[in-house]
């Protein structure tokens, strides 16, 4: 896939979610690659059926990171709000958006990892599906099923 480029600046976008998530889901590069037989189709699945359980293991782990993230923000968001009280409600909202700002960013990235890795599992799983249905068709076109 190309590279994705800004289109005002020109220069090149990584997304930190996508990096850091893309190593703990370590999904193979030919996965998506063409099979020849029924034998790789069936291995294939296999190995696509073992990549959604460790998908899984890894979006569980995402979840805890968001909530440790969301945690952590409620909690120096809450403690700006009683620190500056005595200016009112409206300013110590606004100080508290000013002064967690890093903890917001931590867990707008943290969401961003699960719902990459989540995507991620869709598409396997979608292609997981497809192999199914190219492994039935396979099969009935060979004689060895009994077709729809």
């Amino acid at each position: 896939m190309p590279d994705i480029t800004d289109g005002v600046t020109g220069e090149l976008r990584n997304s930190p979610a996508e990096q850091a998530v893309s190593q703990m889901l370590d999904i193979p590069s030919g996965i998506y690659g063409p099979t020849l037989g029924s034998g790789d189709i069936d291995k294939r699945i296999e190995e696509i059926a073992d990549l959604i359980e460790h998908i899984a293991k890894v979006i569980l782990v995402l979840y805890e990171d968001k909530h440790a993230a969301e945690e952590k923000y409620l909690g120096a968001f809450a403690q700006q709000m009683t620190a500056h009280a005595e200016h009112g409600a409206y300013l110590a909202r606004q100080f508290a958006h000013t002064k967690t700002g890093d903890e917001l960013r931590e867990l707008n990235i943290a969401k961003e990892k699960l719902r990459y890795a989540e995507e991620m599992a869709k598409a396997v799983q979608n292609r997981s599906f497809g192999l199914m249905n190219i492994g039935k068709r396979y099969t009935a076109a060979m004689g060895f099923g009994g077709g729809r």
